[in-house]
Protein backbone atom coordinates (compact mmCIF):
# COMPACT_ATOMS: atom_id res chain seq x y z
CA UNK A 1 0.00 0.00 0.00
CA UNK A 2 1.16 3.50 -0.97
CA UNK A 3 2.38 5.62 1.64
CA UNK A 4 3.10 8.98 1.91
CA UNK A 5 5.94 11.09 3.69
CA UNK A 6 6.63 14.82 3.81
CA UNK A 7 9.79 16.09 4.95
CA UNK A 8 11.02 19.43 5.81
CA UNK A 9 13.90 21.09 6.81
CA UNK A 10 15.55 24.54 9.25
CA UNK A 11 16.10 26.26 5.43
CA UNK A 12 12.36 25.68 4.67
CA UNK A 13 13.03 23.35 1.68
CA UNK A 14 9.35 21.30 2.31
CA UNK A 15 9.72 17.84 -0.12
CA UNK A 16 6.38 15.21 -0.32
CA UNK A 17 7.20 11.81 -1.75
CA UNK A 18 5.34 8.33 -1.83
CA UNK A 19 6.75 5.05 -1.58
CA UNK A 20 5.46 3.87 -5.14
CA UNK A 21 7.86 4.59 -7.29
CA UNK A 22 9.82 6.30 -4.61
CA UNK A 23 8.08 9.37 -6.75
CA UNK A 24 8.25 12.99 -5.45
CA UNK A 25 5.08 14.93 -5.38
CA UNK A 26 6.22 17.95 -4.72
CA UNK A 27 9.05 20.24 -3.38
CA UNK A 28 8.38 23.91 -2.05
CA UNK A 29 11.35 26.66 -2.07
CA UNK A 30 11.46 29.49 -0.46
CA UNK A 31 11.48 32.30 -3.29
CA UNK A 32 11.07 35.88 -1.63
CA UNK A 33 8.15 35.68 0.94
CA UNK A 34 6.69 32.63 -0.48
CA UNK A 35 7.26 29.69 -1.86
CA UNK A 36 7.57 27.34 -5.20
CA UNK A 37 6.89 23.99 -5.94
CA UNK A 38 9.25 23.11 -8.57
CA UNK A 39 8.35 19.80 -9.41
CA UNK A 40 5.25 18.79 -11.72
CA UNK A 41 3.27 16.10 -10.16
CA UNK A 42 0.07 14.11 -10.32
CA UNK A 43 -2.23 12.74 -7.06
CA UNK A 44 -1.63 9.34 -5.64
CA UNK A 45 -4.18 8.09 -6.77
CA UNK A 46 -3.44 9.14 -10.66
CA UNK A 47 0.12 7.96 -10.62
CA UNK A 48 -0.67 4.26 -11.96
CA UNK A 49 -2.29 5.88 -15.13
CA UNK A 50 0.73 8.34 -15.98
CA UNK A 51 3.41 6.61 -18.64
CA UNK A 52 5.91 9.47 -18.18
CA UNK A 53 8.19 7.95 -15.01
CA UNK A 54 6.79 11.50 -13.30
CA UNK A 55 9.47 12.48 -10.69
CA UNK A 56 10.29 8.16 -10.22
CA UNK A 57 13.03 6.31 -9.30
CA UNK A 58 14.43 4.57 -12.49
CA UNK A 59 16.03 1.43 -12.70
CA UNK A 60 17.79 -1.27 -12.71
CA UNK A 61 18.94 0.26 -15.69
CA UNK A 62 18.12 3.55 -16.70
CA UNK A 63 17.71 5.58 -20.16
CA UNK A 64 17.80 2.85 -22.80
CA UNK A 65 19.61 -0.62 -23.66
CA UNK A 66 19.46 -1.71 -27.35
CA UNK A 67 17.46 -4.38 -28.39
CA UNK A 68 16.63 -5.63 -25.10
CA UNK A 69 19.32 -7.87 -24.61
CA UNK A 70 22.32 -8.09 -22.76
CA UNK A 71 25.52 -10.10 -23.75
CA UNK A 72 28.35 -10.84 -20.83
CA UNK A 73 30.68 -13.14 -20.81
CA UNK A 74 29.31 -15.64 -23.15
CA UNK A 75 25.99 -15.40 -21.50
CA UNK A 76 22.78 -13.72 -22.93
CA UNK A 77 19.67 -12.39 -21.38
CA UNK A 78 16.33 -10.79 -22.77
CA UNK A 79 14.90 -8.35 -21.12
CA UNK A 80 11.56 -7.01 -20.77
CA UNK A 81 10.79 -4.06 -24.07
CA UNK A 82 8.79 -1.12 -22.79
CA UNK A 83 9.26 1.45 -25.64
CA UNK A 84 9.66 -0.35 -29.13
CA UNK A 85 12.31 -3.25 -29.10
CA UNK A 86 14.28 -1.16 -26.53
CA UNK A 87 14.22 -1.64 -22.62
CA UNK A 88 13.71 1.51 -21.50
CA UNK A 89 14.40 2.68 -17.42
CA UNK A 90 14.46 -1.13 -16.59
CA UNK A 91 11.36 -2.83 -18.34
CA UNK A 92 8.18 -2.24 -18.37
CA UNK A 93 7.46 -3.25 -14.76
CA UNK A 94 10.67 -1.33 -13.55
CA UNK A 95 11.37 0.39 -9.97
CA UNK A 96 8.83 3.07 -11.21
CA UNK A 97 6.17 0.76 -10.07
CA UNK A 98 7.61 -1.19 -7.69
CA UNK A 99 6.17 -0.40 -3.73
CA UNK A 100 9.56 0.64 -1.74
CA UNK A 101 9.85 -0.05 1.77
CA UNK A 102 10.87 2.98 4.21
CA UNK A 103 14.02 2.19 6.72
CA UNK A 104 13.98 5.10 8.70
CA UNK A 105 12.72 8.58 8.55
CA UNK A 106 13.53 11.83 10.39
CA UNK A 107 12.02 15.29 9.51
CA UNK A 108 14.29 16.03 6.56
CA UNK A 109 15.60 12.33 5.39
CA UNK A 110 13.46 9.17 4.71
CA UNK A 111 15.49 6.11 3.76
CA UNK A 112 13.91 3.56 0.98
CA UNK A 113 14.90 0.09 0.15
CA UNK A 114 13.81 -2.26 -2.58
CA UNK A 115 14.61 -5.53 -3.64
CA UNK A 116 14.44 -6.93 -7.05
CA UNK A 117 14.31 -10.92 -7.28
CA UNK A 118 16.56 -12.41 -9.98
CA UNK A 119 15.42 -11.95 -13.34
CA UNK A 120 13.05 -9.52 -12.90
CA UNK A 121 12.50 -7.81 -16.37
CA UNK A 122 14.85 -10.16 -17.84
CA UNK A 123 18.13 -9.04 -15.46
CA UNK A 124 20.40 -11.31 -13.71
CA UNK A 125 20.43 -11.63 -10.00
CA UNK A 126 19.33 -10.35 -6.75
CA UNK A 127 19.50 -7.06 -6.64
CA UNK A 128 19.13 -4.77 -3.30
CA UNK A 129 19.03 -0.94 -3.07
CA UNK A 130 18.86 1.52 -0.43
CA UNK A 131 17.55 5.03 -1.44
CA UNK A 132 18.28 8.28 0.62
CA UNK A 133 16.36 11.62 0.04
CA UNK A 134 17.30 14.63 2.46
CA UNK A 135 17.11 18.17 2.91
CA UNK A 136 20.51 19.75 3.65
CA UNK A 137 19.74 23.40 3.79
CA UNK A 138 18.78 24.45 0.24
CA UNK A 139 19.36 21.20 -1.27
CA UNK A 140 17.61 18.40 -1.90
CA UNK A 141 20.40 15.65 -2.04
CA UNK A 142 19.31 11.82 -3.67
CA UNK A 143 22.16 9.18 -2.32
CA UNK A 144 21.78 5.65 -3.76
CA UNK A 145 23.68 2.07 -2.77
CA UNK A 146 22.89 -1.10 -4.49
CA UNK A 147 24.70 -4.58 -4.62
CA UNK A 148 23.85 -7.66 -7.21
CA UNK A 149 24.45 -11.42 -6.68
CA UNK A 150 25.33 -11.74 -10.06
CA UNK A 151 26.98 -9.52 -12.62
CA UNK A 152 24.13 -6.60 -13.77
CA UNK A 153 24.14 -3.36 -15.03
CA UNK A 154 22.99 -0.77 -13.04
CA UNK A 155 22.03 2.72 -13.92
CA UNK A 156 19.63 4.32 -11.67
CA UNK A 157 18.40 8.02 -11.42
CA UNK A 158 15.75 9.88 -10.89
CA UNK A 159 13.18 11.31 -13.50
CA UNK A 160 12.45 14.62 -11.95
CA UNK A 161 10.21 17.10 -13.99
CA UNK A 162 11.30 20.55 -13.14
CA UNK A 163 9.75 23.81 -13.63
CA UNK A 164 11.69 27.12 -11.83
CA UNK A 165 8.46 29.03 -12.82
CA UNK A 166 6.13 27.52 -9.87
CA UNK A 167 3.35 27.15 -12.01
CA UNK A 168 2.36 26.13 -15.23
CA UNK A 169 4.06 27.33 -18.02
CA UNK A 170 6.92 26.53 -21.00
CA UNK A 171 9.94 25.42 -19.36
CA UNK A 172 11.67 26.22 -22.54
CA UNK A 173 11.45 29.94 -21.65
CA UNK A 174 14.19 28.56 -18.93
CA UNK A 175 17.81 29.44 -19.24
CA UNK A 176 20.07 25.95 -19.04
CA UNK A 177 23.45 25.52 -18.70
CA UNK A 178 25.65 21.83 -19.10
CA UNK A 179 29.35 21.57 -17.87
CA UNK A 180 29.47 19.17 -21.08
CA UNK A 181 31.89 19.23 -24.27
CA UNK A 182 30.59 15.56 -25.76
CA UNK A 183 26.88 14.66 -26.32
CA UNK A 184 25.39 11.17 -27.54
CA UNK A 185 23.82 12.05 -30.94
CA UNK A 186 20.80 9.41 -31.56
CA UNK A 187 17.97 7.74 -33.55
CA UNK A 188 14.65 7.74 -33.85
CA UNK A 189 14.26 5.73 -30.58
CA UNK A 190 17.29 7.47 -28.55
CA UNK A 191 19.80 4.89 -28.91
CA UNK A 192 23.37 6.47 -29.29
CA UNK A 193 24.47 6.14 -32.83
CA UNK A 194 27.84 6.63 -31.92
CA UNK A 195 30.63 7.41 -29.46
CA UNK A 196 30.20 10.95 -27.76
CA UNK A 197 30.86 13.74 -30.23
CA UNK A 198 31.59 17.34 -29.91
CA UNK A 199 28.65 19.78 -29.04
CA UNK A 200 27.73 21.94 -31.64
CA UNK A 201 25.22 24.67 -32.50
CA UNK A 202 22.01 24.27 -30.74
CA UNK A 203 23.16 21.37 -28.69
CA UNK A 204 25.88 23.26 -27.70
CA UNK A 205 24.64 24.56 -23.73
CA UNK A 206 28.27 25.20 -22.37
CA UNK A 207 26.85 29.08 -22.26
CA UNK A 208 23.53 29.69 -20.26
CA UNK A 209 21.18 30.62 -22.99
CA UNK A 210 17.02 30.43 -23.06
CA UNK A 211 16.50 27.19 -23.87
CA UNK A 212 13.73 28.50 -26.59
CA UNK A 213 16.87 30.10 -28.82
CA UNK A 214 17.90 27.65 -31.78
CA UNK A 215 14.68 25.32 -30.99
CA UNK A 216 14.20 22.32 -33.25
CA UNK A 217 16.99 24.07 -35.76
CA UNK A 218 19.74 20.80 -35.53
CA UNK A 219 18.55 17.61 -36.86
CA UNK A 220 19.16 15.68 -33.46
CA UNK A 221 16.28 18.34 -32.20
CA UNK A 222 14.17 17.85 -34.89
CA UNK A 223 13.98 14.26 -34.73
CA UNK A 224 13.35 13.86 -31.06
CA UNK A 225 11.09 17.18 -30.71
CA UNK A 226 13.29 18.72 -28.43
CA UNK A 227 16.21 17.51 -26.54
CA UNK A 228 16.21 13.91 -25.08
CA UNK A 229 19.81 13.61 -25.37
CA UNK A 230 23.09 12.18 -22.94
CA UNK A 231 25.50 14.98 -22.39
CA UNK A 232 29.18 13.57 -20.93
CA UNK A 233 30.59 14.91 -18.29
CA UNK A 234 33.58 15.79 -17.19
CA UNK A 235 33.77 13.94 -14.03
CA UNK A 236 36.12 12.40 -12.22
CA UNK A 237 34.29 10.75 -9.87
CA UNK A 238 33.54 13.07 -7.70
CA UNK A 239 30.80 15.69 -7.03
CA UNK A 240 30.58 18.07 -9.39
CA UNK A 241 28.54 21.06 -11.37
CA UNK A 242 27.23 19.21 -13.71
CA UNK A 243 24.32 22.17 -14.91
CA UNK A 244 22.49 25.14 -14.42
CA UNK A 245 19.18 25.86 -14.73
CA UNK A 246 17.48 29.53 -14.22
CA UNK A 247 13.81 30.23 -14.08
CA UNK A 248 11.89 32.55 -16.99
CA UNK A 249 11.76 35.54 -14.32
CA UNK A 250 15.28 35.11 -12.89
CA UNK A 251 14.30 34.84 -9.47
CA UNK A 252 15.16 31.32 -9.01
CA UNK A 253 18.06 29.10 -10.13
CA UNK A 254 19.04 25.25 -9.79
CA UNK A 255 22.26 23.57 -9.17
CA UNK A 256 23.19 20.02 -10.49
CA UNK A 257 25.87 18.83 -9.29
CA UNK A 258 26.61 14.81 -9.53
CA UNK A 259 29.20 11.92 -9.56
CA UNK A 260 27.86 10.49 -12.14
CA UNK A 261 29.55 11.06 -15.88
CA UNK A 262 26.22 11.36 -17.72
CA UNK A 263 23.19 14.13 -17.52
CA UNK A 264 20.24 13.48 -19.67
CA UNK A 265 18.18 16.55 -20.72
CA UNK A 266 14.79 16.12 -21.34
CA UNK A 267 12.61 18.67 -22.01
CA UNK A 268 9.14 16.76 -21.60
CA UNK A 269 8.50 16.41 -25.62
CA UNK A 270 6.02 13.65 -25.13
CA UNK A 271 4.28 15.10 -22.14
CA UNK A 272 1.54 16.02 -23.03
CA UNK A 273 -2.07 14.08 -21.13
CA UNK A 274 0.05 13.11 -18.63
CA UNK A 275 -1.83 14.17 -15.23
CA UNK A 276 -1.72 16.65 -13.24
CA UNK A 277 -3.73 16.91 -10.14
CA UNK A 278 -6.86 18.87 -9.77
CA UNK A 279 -5.48 20.82 -12.93
CA UNK A 280 -5.71 19.95 -16.74
CA UNK A 281 -3.46 17.52 -18.25
CA UNK A 282 0.25 18.62 -18.86
CA UNK A 283 0.92 19.88 -21.64
CA UNK A 284 4.23 19.33 -23.83
CA UNK A 285 7.71 20.79 -22.86
CA UNK A 286 5.75 21.80 -18.98
CA UNK A 287 8.56 20.55 -17.41
CA UNK A 288 12.57 19.41 -17.79
CA UNK A 289 14.56 16.77 -16.47
CA UNK A 290 17.81 16.58 -15.20
CA UNK A 291 18.99 12.43 -14.83
CA UNK A 292 22.60 11.94 -13.48
CA UNK A 293 23.62 8.47 -14.59
CA UNK A 294 25.54 6.68 -16.18
CA UNK A 295 25.47 6.40 -20.62
CA UNK A 296 22.88 5.11 -22.38
CA UNK A 297 23.54 1.02 -23.81
CA UNK A 298 26.73 0.61 -22.78
CA UNK A 299 26.01 -2.66 -21.47
CA UNK A 300 27.00 -3.88 -24.78
CA UNK A 301 28.94 -0.95 -26.00
CA UNK A 302 32.35 -1.28 -23.91
CA UNK A 303 33.18 2.03 -25.37
CA UNK A 304 30.49 4.13 -23.48
CA UNK A 305 31.62 2.77 -20.14
CA UNK A 306 31.25 -0.23 -18.22
CA UNK A 307 27.88 -0.32 -16.15
CA UNK A 308 28.35 -3.85 -15.08
CA UNK A 309 27.91 -4.29 -11.22
CA UNK A 310 29.95 -7.58 -9.89
CA UNK A 311 28.87 -9.80 -6.51
CA UNK A 312 30.89 -7.87 -3.98
CA UNK A 313 30.84 -4.59 -5.49
CA UNK A 314 28.44 -1.29 -4.38
CA UNK A 315 26.67 1.13 -6.73
CA UNK A 316 26.88 4.22 -5.77
CA UNK A 317 25.21 7.64 -6.81
CA UNK A 318 25.40 11.08 -5.31
CA UNK A 319 22.67 13.83 -7.07
CA UNK A 320 22.40 17.48 -5.04
CA UNK A 321 19.89 19.63 -6.59
CA UNK A 322 20.75 22.95 -4.73
CA UNK A 323 18.18 25.84 -5.10
CA UNK A 324 19.20 29.70 -5.39
CA UNK A 325 16.44 32.23 -4.79
CA UNK A 326 17.71 35.58 -6.26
Amino acid sequence: MTQLIELENDAGLQLKLMTTGAALLSLNVPVGEGYRNVLLGCSPEQYASQQVYLNAMVGRFANRIGGSVLHYQGQTHHLVPSQGENCLHGGKDGFDRKEWHVVSQQADKVVLSLHSPDGDQGFPGDFDTKLTYSLQGSNLVIEIEATVSKPCPVNMTCHGYFNLDGKRSDVRDHALMVSADTYLPIDGMGIPLSAPQPVEAALDLRHQRCLREQWLSHPQLMSAKGFDHCYVLATDGSEQVAAHLVSADKKLAMDVLTDQPGLQIYTGNYLAGAPAGSEEPYHDYEGICLEAQLLPDSPNRPELGDPWLLPGQKYRHLTRYRFIAQ
